[in-house]
């Protein structure tokens, strides 16, 4: 959280754009954290954790209109689900789960992440791209990204029983660090262009309040489903499930405003105040969880 401010202060004082930083993390490091990972994942949950993130981003499309009907009628309708089906699972979530239960639940997050990822990098960006571009150039653009080639490639490695290489280990925590803070990093950029006198604290308040409640109620819901048929998540998985629902909204929503040209402030701030809630919330829930 240190590095928010740390990046709005640096935005502050040079002239740098978020796709500097942002461009090398989705492109190199992410992918190199999702390969590995998936190496390191248990096969059961590999297969199991991903379809409740995905099915959660699905199912706040839904909240999302809801609340655009009855009390954010001001927001963008596409960045309103946005907000509500993009989680920060990897930028925030790594360095809360390492924290919480050490490093060797990162891989276990990284599972809950590929959910996450698959929808937003398929369905999410498509309809984002959509408004810009017709329905075959807005596949293409889907199929550039390089998430889906990586999932692949893992999942493909993991049938043939590929190990992570032991001189990876170090490099891991390396590029896990890099890209916690640097997401944060990004944050801290985007929000030194945000006009804080236009916060309407009640608005955003009702969103995030609403977002929060909806994605705890789908996860719980999905969660008593698998407990009572498959059951085959420990206590750690269904507890790092449900901070999941408490995550802030993804850096990402930002980007797609960006490229939208409409609401890049409100993005923002979104991002930001949902990243402040977040911390309270997931502080919270540990002591009341350990």
């Amino acid at each position: 959280m240190a590095f928010i401010p740390v990046g709005y202060f640096v935005s502050k004082w040079i002239n740098i754009k978020p796709e500097y930083i942002s461009g090398p993390l989705i492109k190199v490091l992410l992918p190199l954290l999702v390969f590995f990972n998936v190496l390191d994942a248990e096969a059961d949950k590999l297969y199991i954790l991903p379809v409740f993130t995905f099915l959660l981003a699905l199912a706040m499309i839904p909240a999302a209109n809801i609340a655009h009907r009855n009390f954010a009628k001001d927001s963008n309708p596409l960045l309103l689900r946005s907000s509500f089906s993009f989680f920060n699972i990897a930028f925030f979530g790594i360095p809360t789960v390492t924290a919480l239960y050490g490093e060797e639940k990162v891989s276990a997050l990284i599972c809950i992440y590929l959910g996450s990822a698959l929808y937003g990098d398929t369905i999410g960006y498509y309809q984002v791209a959509k408004t810009k571009h017709t329905p075959r150039e807005a596949l293409a653009e889907v199929l550039k990204i390089p998430f889906l080639y990586v999932l692949v490639a893992a999942v493909v490695c993991k049938i043939f029983e590929v190990e992570t290489p032991e001189f990876m280990g170090p490099v891991l925590k390396v590029i896990s660090f890099v890209v916690s803070s640097a997401g944060m990093l990004i944050v801290g950029f985007q929000l030194s262009d945000v006009k804080f006198k236009n916060l309407k604290l009640g608005y955003f308040s009702k969103i995030l309040g609403f977002r929060t409640a909806a994605a705890i109620l789908i996860l719980g819901i999905l969660m008593l489903i698998e407990h009572f048929t498959i059951a085959t998540l420990d206590d750690t998985d269904y507890k790092m499930l449900f901070f999941v629902s408490l995550f802030p909204v993804a850096a990402n929503v930002t980007v797609f405003a960006s490229f939208l040209k409409t609401e890049e402030e409100q993005s923002s701030l979104l991002v930001f105040l949902s990243a402040i809630l977040s911390l309270v919330l997931v502080s919270l829930a540990a002591v009341i969880l350990s």
